[in-house]
């Protein structure tokens, strides 16, 4: 009974890796040689922070990309901000913001800035004729929305290489901070690359086929992107992982979100809820760089 027992279990687990590693294959590209980076901005203000965009080759298009350094930036201290559905670069930079005010205190506490457009976004809207991605719902474009989720993965891996080859200090690492769309992307990277040390996920949905519908995708489209879900990369986590979540988000609903937490693996795991929907309250702001700097 007890070799029975065994055998059972390495089934499963060969099954799960193999299962995994189906999954993480969306992600997979071939690591680049040449970038062609252009720096096609740089300043630097009187308080010593230095602002770079730069612009290389991504996956299949150009990445357009912000570098923000500290005057006093610490050693292996970099993170990478991702913005949300129809988002893009910008909304890291406006101070009155809460976006602009975390990413103000990333700043004070040493981080390298690095912020990129996701595909089909911002400077990078032209890839869609300049439609917005919320019309790839509606018109049951499920293979934009596959794209646009495993192309941008790519692309931050891409990056991550450019920033490696770039820097003295080849054991760099990278910190994660999503919301929504990119607390999705900061899951699915989690999931796929080893160079990640902390991940912050705010308020992602977990159901790509829910959140699609929500969104006015039709169920026969929908389902397509029920393989690509992030409640199915739980359990391939890496990092230690925060999600910040609301418990009246119209994306998922507080019990799934707590199965979502309990199917991860590792033991650094953090979950926060928030009395409130998909837009978190302030706090988030403190309870994120509180996650960031964990000992």
């Amino acid at each position: 009974m007890t070799k029975l027992r065994t055998l059972i279990f390495i089934l499963t687990l060969i099954g799960s890796i193999a299962f995994g590693q189906d999954l993480t294959a969306n992600f997979n590209y071939f690591p680049k040689t040449e970038y062609n980076a252009k720096i096609v901005a740089n300043t630097t203000d009187d308080n010593g922070i230095n602002f770079e965009k730069i612009v290389l080759d991504g996956f299949d298009s150009k990445i357009p990309f912000y570098l923000i350094k500290p005057k006093d930036k610490k050693e292996n201290k970099s993170i990478i901000l991702l913005h949300g559905l129809t988002g893009n670069k910008d909304e890291w930079t406006n101070p009155m913001t809460n976006f602009g005010k975390l990413k103000d205190s990333l700043l004070i506490l040493g981080y390298s800035v690095i912020i990129p457009d996701a595909k089909y976004h911002g400077e990078r809207s032209y890839e869609a004729n300049f439609a917005s991605p919320l019309t790839f719902f509606a018109s049951q474009d499920a293979h934009k929305v596959y794209n646009l989720f495993t192309t941008t993965v790519k692309d931050i891996r891409i990056i991550m290489d450019y920033i490696q080859s770039s820097s003295d200090n080849t054991l760099t690492t990278f910190d994660i901070l999503g919301y929504s769309m990119g607390g999705i992307l900061g899951i699915f990277l989690n999931s796929c690359d080893d160079r990640l040390h902390r991940v912050v996920a705010c308020v992602p949905g977990l159901d790509s086929q829910k959140s699609s519908k929500v969104l006015g995708m039709h169920e026969e489209h929908a389902k397509k992107l029920a393989f690509i879900s992030p409640k199915n990369f739980s359990t391939l986590q890496k990092a230690p992982i925060t999600l910040l979540m609301g418990t009246q988000d119209v994306y998922y609903l507080k019990e799934e979100a707590q199965d979502f937490f309990e199917n991860i693996t590792i033991k650094d795991k953090t979950l926060k809820f928030y009395n409130s929907g998909h837009t978190l309250p302030e706090e988030f702001i403190s309870d994120a760089l509180k996650a960031l700097n964990k000992k």
